[in-house]
């Protein structure tokens, strides 16, 4: 028998082990399913699920719609606290005095759950979208500021040295050597960000939503519609894991001498 290789191999292997238990498990058989559709809808079920939202939407809105209001929360506040958090980071590895100052807030905030303060931001803001970016905000902020000033604090003292050898200046040597080197694990942040932000978003829409997908899956579950929550859930696992491999994308891109 020829030897399985490759990680492709085994990831299907284990998805065609994972299909075959779900079919298994909602087929009919002389006594019905052994799990009824209720708990876990067989793959037909979500499929018909699948198109009769694509087809009519949800409660007034297309799917496109819910999808589009999830990922646009997303994009705004991911991105916005992503460019700051990663700003300040920078500064603060740079610059022990702003380290000082800026360090304790961000500690602070990083291990604080995002829903402890959800409640506030509403109060403040209403439950309108600017709480909701507010949330995804705060929640990316922490992340990429430590990701970025713990990239400042591992450059390496001899690339300093020697630039400041060469005549560099502060500035030249922040933009060509510790910027540069602290990519790699600003992308590393960007990526926790995101999956934190994400997970937010979620809850934030189950909380505070009247959109979204996480809205309509808590939404859907009050009617028992296991097919519509399901789609749910898969449809948020299809777009964390594209976003995720869009930035691995962009990391290959910009910082291609990783590794090397």
């Amino acid at each position: 028998m020829r030897r399985l290789r490759g990680p492709w191999t085994w990831t299907a292997l284990s998805l065609a082990v994972l299909i075959a238990g779900w079919v298994a498990l909602t087929a009919a058989g002389p006594n019905g399913p052994i799990v009824q559709d209720l708990f876990l809808p067989g793959p037909g079920e979500l499929w018909s699920g699948f198109l009769d939202l694509m087809t009519d939407g949800y409660k007034g809105r297309s799917m496109l719609d819910h999808i589009g209001f999830s990922l646009e929360r997303v994009l705004v506040g991911f991105g916005t606290g992503a460019v700051v958090g990663t700003l300040l980071g920078l500064a603060m590895g740079y610059a022990p005095t702003i380290d000082a100052l800026a360090g304790p807030f961000v500690e602070f905030l990083r291990p604080l759950p995002q829903l402890a303060y959800l409640v506030l931001l509403i109060v403040w803001f209403g439950i309108g979208e600017e709480s909701k970016i507010i949330l995804l905000f705060l929640a990316a902020l922490p992340v990429s500021a430590v990701a970025a000033r713990a990239g400042v604090r591992g450059v390496s003292l001899q690339r300093v040295q020697v630039a400041r050898t060469l005549g560099a200046s502060e500035w030249q040597i922040f933009r060509h050597v510790v910027f540069p080197s602290a990519l790699d694990e600003i992308f590393i942040g960007a990526r926790l960000a995101i999956g934190i932000v994400y997970g937010t978003l979620i809850a934030a829409e189950i909380i505070a939503g009247s959109t979204g997908l996480g809205w309509m899956i808590l939404d859907a579950g009050r009617f028992l519609r296991s097919d519509y929550v399901f789609v749910g859930i898969f449809l948020i696992g299809l777009m964390g894991i594209a976003l995720d491999r869009l930035l691995v994308a962009i990391e290959a891109r910009v910082v291609h001498w990783a590794g090397r």
